[in-house]
């Protein structure tokens, strides 16, 4: 199911009329780092990270409308990076549909993908290697019935047909969650595939301590390529992090962070881990500073390494 041009003119102009009839509230961020790679003869470099302008319009009690421009590291332009309207169905069930341009809500690292919301600087290797930031048109309805969390999602994915899935969240005496994920495409993508990915999570919280692990199982998806990726060997990975916030405990504006992940085909043929560390360096509620240490391991032999210190501003 593809959204067509009638679909696309109506939320156009649901926008503009947003816009015109509400109160509108400009946010933003930007990041800036220094990554300097842990090899000989290697120099420093300054590089932009991630910059986003985004704009919420309150039609109504019920119903927002939130878009954003976001600058592209990897091709120097700036671009859509959501443009959605959000109406509340039911308060008391949580009960919300989102429809138009969104983060899709797969998983866990979804919610970590703006640089305010990353406490480590990279993305863990096993977004990388899926959905890699998975950003896509279409329709998100979302809400909570005794207790247990429902998103369910519907978005282009490949050229023909959609991709559809969701996750379902289990909350356990208020310190812990445990999640299953998944989404297929429906139809064959331009290389005769259909990509499905299938995925478990829990994160824990208690006090200044949290954790959270994500497992994925591939089949003919890969770096986030719905179109083009043949019958590729079905591959899998984790990650796991953890954060220890000390100004909960020692009055010191410092998150320290470590994640593992890994990566393999079903086949063992090709295999990645990465370790990563941070600290986080919260100067006010609007800049932090951070510096992260990372070391890739490709097939037990190619190894890379960086050191990145990083500056994020909100605004």
């Amino acid at each position: 199911m593809k959204i067509y041009k009638r679909m696309m003119s109506f939320l156009l102009i649901l926008s503009l009329f947003s816009i015109a009839t509400a109160q509108v509230e400009l946010s933003g961020f930007a990041d800036f780092q220094l990554v300097q790679p842990m090899v000989e003869n290697s120099n420093p470099s300054f590089q932009n990270g991630q910059f986003e302008v985004g704009l919420s319009a309150g039609v109504t009690s019920s119903i927002n409308f939130e878009g954003a421009i976001a600058y592209n590291p990897d091709t120097g332009g700036f671009e859509a990076g959501a443009a959605f309207i959000e109406a509340t169905l039911n308060d008391k069930r949580g009960l919300g549909l989102v429809m138009g341009q969104f983060d899709v809500p797969f998983g866990l690292d979804w919610q970590h993908i703006a640089a305010p919301d990353r406490r480590l600087i990279t993305s863990p290797l096993l977004n990388e290697k899926s959905v890699n930031g998975w950003n896509d048109f279409g329709v998100n309805l979302y809400g909570e019935f005794l207790g247990t969390t429902i998103t369910t999602f519907v978005v282009n994915g490949a050229s023909d047909g959609f991709a559809g899935g969701g996750r379902f969240g289990f909350p356990i005496l208020d310190v812990l969650e445990i999640g299953a994920s998944i989404f297929a495409q429906t139809s064959e993508n331009n290389s005769g595939s259909r990509p499905r990915v299938l995925g478990g999570d829990f994160q824990t919280a208690t006090g200044p301590f949290s954790t959270r692990t994500e497992v994925q199982y591939m089949e003919d998806f890969q770096d986030g390529d719905f179109e083009y990726i043949n019958h590729i060997p079905a591959h899998r990975g984790f990650y796991s992090q953890a954060d220890l916030d000390l100004d909960g405990m020692m009055h010191l504006p410092l998150i320290i962070v470590g994640r593992y992940g890994q990566w393999s085909t079903v086949n063992n043929n090709n295999q990645a881990s990465r370790v990563t560390l941070g600290i986080v360096y919260s100067v006010s509620e609007v800049f932090e500073f951070r510096t992260e240490f990372l070391t890739d391991t490709v097939d037990d032999e190619d190894e890379y390494r960086h050191l990145v210190l990083q500056t994020v501003v909100s605004f």
